[in-house]
């Protein structure tokens, strides 16, 4: 598909707008949010466990289920593993991905 200049113009415009929109939800959703893990937290009838036995905070109400769980997440310090590996076995545990990014401003 092939635009013109005005059109591309126009869709930049309408990206940046929509990005607006989003980020004014996300505002918005921020303070409902607060107050369901509050909620959440502060009921002991929420207590439960999930499938592999850890605790969770559950709310099953009329139309919608709300669960708060912890969750981790691991990172490894990439300067602290080149220091231990040599440039070939780093080579061997590496993965690099590629991707296209669309940046308007």
């Amino acid at each position: 598909m092939c635009m013109t200049i005005e059109e591309m113009n126009t869709t930049m415009a309408e990206i940046q707008e929509w990005k607006r929109i989003k980020e004014e939800a996300e505002d918005n959703i921020s303070a409902p949010n607060a107050k369901a893990i509050e909620f959440l937290r502060e009921t002991e009838t929420c207590e439960a466990v999930d499938k592999k036995g850890n605790p969770i905070r559950r709310f099953i109400g009329n139309i919608f289920k709300a669960t708060l769980s912890e969750q981790s997440r691991e990172t490894v310090d990439k300067a602290e593993v080149r220091k231990l590996l040599d440039d070939e076995e780093y080579e061997k545990v590496r993965k690099v991905s590629t991707f296209q990014v669309l940046r308007i401003s």
